[in-house]
């Protein structure tokens, strides 16, 4: 059942890139849909005594805050945490994508828990050590 799969995939960054874990799932599926409209008469019931149509209102409250929290899920999980690259702001505005990952380098730089981990540079500006020339 693909509802209970994990809906994570590993992705490359675009600029620097790192692997890291994308969900893929950005809105509700029709099996959510289901399932917060039964939850929203399950917690009706109790209170009337029987099973209320006005639940299907409280089960569309339950869609409406699952739609939220899934998007956002989805956005955040987005932006790379080594590089702070963001393509959804990329395709709006480049510069201002690349004004972002600036100040997330610069502020990785400073941060003590880095001082050891590799820098961070573009995929494509990589050096690359060719084996067949001598130091």
């Amino acid at each position: 059942m693909a509802g209970f799969r994990s809906g994570r995939q590993t992705r490359l960054c675009a600029f620097c890139g790192n692997e890291h874990r994308v969900y893929m799932k950005s809105h509700v599926s029709v099996f959510d849909v289901l399932l917060c409209t039964f939850a929203g008469l399950l917690v009706l019931s109790p209170i009337v005594d029987a099973i209320d149509p006005r639940g299907i209102a409280i089960g569309a409250i339950f869609i409406g805050v699952a739609e939220v929290f899934v998007g956002l899920r989805h956005r955040i999980s987005l932006k790379c945490s080594r590089c702070g690259f963001d393509p959804v702001i990329y395709r709006k505005s480049q510069e201002e994508a690349a004004r972002l990952v600036r100040v997330h380098i610069a502020a990785r730089e400073l941060d003590p828990r880095n001082l050891l981990s590799e820098r961070v540079v573009a995929a494509g500006r990589r050096r690359r050590v060719d084996s067949t020339q001598q130091p």
